[in-house]
């Protein structure tokens, strides 16, 4: 069959136009192996994970953890026992004074993903309210809140990614009390 010579021309600009209209293809991760790399929403599902747990330590009846020990390195596991005391001498300060927390929200948004062989370093910023109590006042409906910029380092085993650390960006006073710098 032959075509007009006009219509060769217009078809290769008509392929061109369309090609520019595809979304680029990606690579498919499927589970959660150290070697396919790990997902941001996987990363940030572990992140949410353990800030909420973090933050759960500040309330008079703290949650159990629900981070699995499989997600955490020995390293995390340490500084969190560690860290622990620390929120636990500042919240009995906090109550001696009256006061206390009483629940809280957060809310975790990834803001980048690096990866480089085992290891992957994610840029987060963490949102949360918590709600206080006084003896003066009861329970307010108000609550108090902070957004907080941190980096959380991941490392690579043969079923997944650990958490390694968490550590702020923004170092010094004003840190919530759930928040341990060292």
């Amino acid at each position: 069959m032959k075509y007009p010579t006009y219509l060769v021309p217009l078809a290769v600009v008509l392929g061109l136009a369309l090609a520019g209209c595809q979304s680029a293809a990606a690579p498919i991760t499927v589970g959660s192996s150290a070697s396919a790399g790990p997902s941001s929403s996987e990363l940030a599902a572990i992140i949410q994970t353990a800030v909420e747990d973090r933050n759960g330590t500040v309330l008079d009846a703290p949650p159990a953890a629900r981070l699995d020990e499989g997600q955490m390195t020995a390293a995390y596991r340490s500084k969190r026992e560690r860290n622990l005391l620390v929120v636990a001498r500042a919240k009995a300060g906090f109550k001696s004074k009256g006061f206390w927390y009483t629940s809280f929200s957060t809310t975790v948004t990834v803001e980048s993903v690096e990866v480089s062989g085992s290891e992957a370093s994610v840029q987060f910023k963490e949102l949360t309210e918590q709600f206080q109590a006084s003896t003066a006042n009861g329970p307010s409906s108000v609550p108090s809140g902070y957004s907080l910029p941190q980096t959380a380092t991941f490392l690579a085993n043969g079923d997944g990614w650990q958490l390694d650390s968490i550590v702020p960006i923004v170092h010094g006073g004003g840190l919530p009390m759930s928040v341990v710098e060292g």
